[in-house]
């Protein structure tokens, strides 16, 4: 009986620590989940990226704007981009936290460059080059990216974000397209009026 009653006690204390153990590898897996790394694909992570680089570059490049330029549309669109673009980062770095996704803390390589290149420019050619590279070519990028994860994003949370965020970027775009095309106007207005006047 009393034998019994031993092995019962060792069966009992066997259970139980398996039981534990069990336990404690679901609250490690269940930690596992939440950080997100595991859970979260490696294209959906390439995004959160790409999309915090380019929402950076954007803003740096936006403050240069604001300070070299004189144009006063290029003036509003730098600084509907900051403001815009500072939101949007806003709401990344929340969802980058839930998902355990450390974000870069600065804009790519390339995209340095070419804030050092327009460093070196000022009034009409600044401009122009900031329109046209910063407002017309990097929203063509950022549509095609935000337009690929919207539509197969395997992480819910980021495809919604950037299905939310996509119609802004595609604003964006549409307003460096115009200005685009009135800067590209006053130009050949302005090469008319010199070759008439010769």
């Amino acid at each position: 009986m009393n034998m019994k009653a031993k092995i019962f006690g060792l069966v009992s204390v066997a259970v139980l620590m398996l039981v534990g153990m069990a336990s404690s590898a679901t609250a490690q897996d269940n930690m596992g989940m939440n950080s997100g790394m595991a859970k979260m694909s490696s294209s959906d992570q390439k995004f959160m990226m790409m999309a915090a680089k380019g929402g950076m570059a954007e803003i740096e490049m936006a403050r240069m704007a604001l300070q070299k330029s004189s144009n006063d549309a290029v003036k509003q669109y730098a600084q509907k981009m900051i403001d815009d673009h500072t939101m949007a980062g806003d709401e990344l770095k929340q969802l980058a936290s839930t998902k355990g996704v450390m974000l870069p803390m600065q804009a790519d390589t390339k995209q340095m460059a070419m804030m050092a290149k327009m460093q070196n420019l000022s009034g009409a050619k600044f401009d122009m080059m900031y329109v046209k590279e910063m407002g017309v070519k990097a929203h063509e990028n950022m549509e095609k990216l935000y337009m690929k994860e919207s539509m197969s994003g395997k992480d819910m949370d980021a495809k919604a974000w950037a299905a939310k965020i996509l119609p802004t970027v595609r604003m964006h775009l549409q307003m460096a397209r115009d200005m685009m095309m009135s800067m590209k106007g006053m130009k050949s207005d302005m090469s008319g009026m010199k070759s008439s006047g010769n």
